[in-house]
């Protein structure tokens, strides 16, 4: 089994909050056992998300800035949208906008803040754009990375000195497989409360969330059920 070095990625900045003064840092990795081609195809296609992303089911995109590709080909099938849930149906057959992100891509996460309860609950929005991508290349050894940052400009959103958020994911091939990272860091005073209140239970949604991926990338059946 490969151990991955700094797993919560304590260490890592995003690009605009430095290290030292994330109010709030939060971090997962894992190792999965595919070509870095298919886990990227699986993060970026959000079509595939109501499959295995218990922490985010469901997403709206809101804005793209180009038509977008097709899904690829390479990511496992996602649900298919006449078996899917009322919710998932929403995002699935979303023909007006490519499912695939892209930098400038503005998109709503619909998040299940208590990812274990089988119980109905409200989704918390939160609004986002993708500020920064570029995909793996396994030829190169370029490391794959997407980052999303908090949307002030979307109605609801916090101001930035109330909140500011982004979220780095990192994909990169190493032998045997695809290492995925992913890291959050917060600035502003309502982080305070976040934190205090949050922080415990945004850890463990990180760390379900690879687990995840990892599973329906691998083809398993029961993706973050432990």
């Amino acid at each position: 089994m490969t151990t991955l070095t700094d797993p919560t990625n304590a260490t890592r900045a995003t690009p605009n909050i430095p290290i030292d003064k994330a109010t709030l840092h939060i971090g997962s990795s894992t190792f999965i056992t595919a070509p870095s081609q298919e886990v990227w195809a699986a993060l970026t296609n959000i079509s595939t998300w109501p499959s295995w992303n218990t922490f985010v089911p469901r997403v709206t995109i809101r804005s793209q800035p180009t038509p977008g590709p097709s899904p690829s080909t390479s990511a496992p099938d996602p649900t298919p949208a006449s078996t899917a849930t009322p919710s998932t149906q929403s995002t699935n057959t979303n023909t007006a906008l490519s499912p695939i992100l892209q930098k400038g891509t503005k998109f709503t996460l619909h998040v299940r803040m208590d990812s274990t309860s089988t119980k109905p609950q409200p989704a918390t929005d939160v609004h986002v754009y993708v500020s920064e991508l570029r995909a793996p290349n396994q030829e190169t050894g370029e490391v794959g990375r997407i980052v999303w940052c908090a949307d002030p400009e979307e109605p609801g959103s916090f101001s930035p000195s109330l909140l500011k958020a982004e979220r780095v994911h990192e994909i990169t091939a190493v032998e045997g497989g695809t290492e995925v990272r992913n890291w959050e860091a917060q600035v502003g005073w309502l982080v305070y409360v976040v934190r205090w209140m949050y922080k415990a239970k945004l850890q463990e949604n990180f760390e379900m969330w690879v687990a995840d991926l990892k599973g329906f990338v691998e083809g398993g059946s029961n993706a973050g059920s432990s």
